[in-house]
């Protein structure tokens, strides 16, 4: 007997220091809601209070002495008052459950009465006190049991049947693992409490509400690290969904920069030579300005374009003239002519825009010039309008580069630009009129049927031919 009760001693401050330091440790627990954590620390602390009050009891009851007196009533009387306690924090604790687990607008209505009967314990304790109705001391400290002492084990029975009815009504809205230590928390006081009918001196009741109480807490901690490693598994899901969403807006947005920085690319290449628009991209506040040694330039526009268009009307006119300037451009995309500009009617282009002397831009351009004339004729069999051109070339070194901040154009100027203007302006319809220093670069290449001497402002008589 000796042996069994240091035994229960020694087990009840192993348990005791559980619950301290479960308690200690809920404190400073941040993933579990307030309430709950609440009822943890309330049930563990109460829990260990519980047991401190048992020891104390059993220590001081049949001894004499005036701190023995006291010693045995208070632990009586806090023996009673953390059974309550317990409980209570228990129906705190099933409350959040109903709410955030059972997903319950508010908890069942034999929560509140449980409540109602919590309160009772505390009621009937208190009166206890004054009448002796639970127990009473007689004068050598023993402890002494009444018939009203049924009432300390019929209210706690009550408010665990209540408890218990609640939990198994909505027992499949719980997680797995919960329902076991909330059952457990119920069953296993309610048998030991028909123990301890039978048997006073081992307490039954005190032990197995304790032994839940750090059983529940232990599956609390579990629950709430199955919560968070499912929220993390969750929030990592949510992460890696908006990678891929952001993934996929950046490789659409990339797209559709690509498309356009192609089309401003494309839209700049029409108005700009290729190494012109690289370097204007890459320093768009650089005066841009090169001198070439040797470019043909070619002029060409309708011979009497103003008479002309006075006939038609001004939609006639611009398709007119849209058609004709496409083909031109069409010829010089496909042959490697540098368009410069339209001026109404007029078309410019050169070739041999490069710092190479020695290139063939002469050559090119007179194949382009004769396919100006085909396109010219191919033009008057497709439309009713009739038209014929002038064609005039020259070749030399000349000047180019951009002219303004806004609407900018790619230019060139030099005495190799206005004689080729003259060659045109001084030229026949459907010929090709060129200078001398055409001439003597493609007369291996070309046939010339005649010569002219030709009055240049500025240069005086030059001797041209036509092709």
């Amino acid at each position: 007997m000796e042996f069994s009760e240091q035994f229960l001693s020694n087990t009840m401050l192993v348990m005791q220091g559980i619950c301290w330091i479960l308690a200690f440790m809920t404190a400073f627990t941040r993933n579990l809601s307030k309430p709950r954590k609440i009822a943890i620390i309330i049930m563990e602390t109460s829990s260990a209070m519980l047991l401190i009050s048992d020891l104390l009891f059993r220590t001081y009851v049949g001894t004499a002495g005036t701190i023995a007196w006291w010693a045995a009533r208070i632990a009586k009387f806090c023996n009673h008052f953390f059974v309550g306690m317990i409980l209570y924090s228990f129906t705190i604790y099933l409350k959040t459950l109903f709410i955030n687990e059972a997903s319950l607008k508010k908890p069942p209505k034999r929560i509140a009465v449980s409540e109602f009967f919590v309160a009772g314990i505390f009621i009937c304790l208190t009166v206890a006190q004054i009448t002796g109705f639970y127990y009473t001391f007689d004068g050598e400290n023993n402890y002494i049991r009444h018939q009203g002492r049924v009432v300390a084990y019929i209210i706690p029975l009550i408010i665990l049947l209540l408890q218990l009815s609640c939990i198994l009504q909505y027992y499949k809205r719980f997680t797995r693992r919960i329902r076991i230590p909330i059952l457990l928390f119920t069953l296993i006081p309610l048998a030991a409490t028909f123990v301890q009918f039978v048997i006073h001196d081992i307490p039954f009741v005190d032990t197995s509400i304790v032994g839940m109480a750090i059983v529940l807490y232990v599956f609390t901690i579990q629950e709430m690290n199955e919560a968070v490693e499912k929220a993390h598994q969750m929030q990592i899901a949510m992460m890696e969904q908006y990678q891929q969403e952001l993934e996929r807006t950046v490789e659409l947005r990339t797209s559709e920069l690509r498309i356009a920085n192609e089309k401003a690319e494309r839209l700049l290449l029409n108005i700009l030579p290729e190494d012109i628009a690289r370097e204007l991209t890459e320093n768009p506040g650089r005066t841009i300005s090169r001198k070439y040694p040797n470019v043909t330039v070619l002029f060409t526009d309708i011979v009497g374009f103003t008479k002309m268009s006075s006939t038609m009307s001004a939609e006639q006119t611009v398709r007119m003239l849209n058609k004709i300037i496409s083909l031109f451009d069409e010829r010089a995309e496909k042959e490697g002519i540098e368009k410069i500009k339209t001026i109404g009617d007029a078309y410019m282009a050169a070739s041999g825009l490069t710092e190479d002397a020695a290139n063939d831009g002469a050559e090119k351009m007179c194949r382009f010039a004769q396919g100006l004339l085909e396109d010219v004729r191919k033009f008057n069999k497709l439309f009713p309008v009739q038209i014929q051109i002038r064609i005039g070339i020259n070749t030399g070194e000349l000047v180019a580069g951009i002219i303004g901040k806004t609407k900018f154009i790619y230019d060139v100027w030099g005495d190799t630009v206005n004689v080729a203007s003259r060659m045109e302006s001084t030229g026949e319809p459907m010929r090709i009129h060129v200078s001398e220093p055409t001439y003597l670069y493609t007369r291996h290449a070309f046939d010339y049927k005649e010569s002219a001497q030709v009055d240049v402002k500025g240069k005086g008589i030059m001797k041209t031919y036509f092709l």
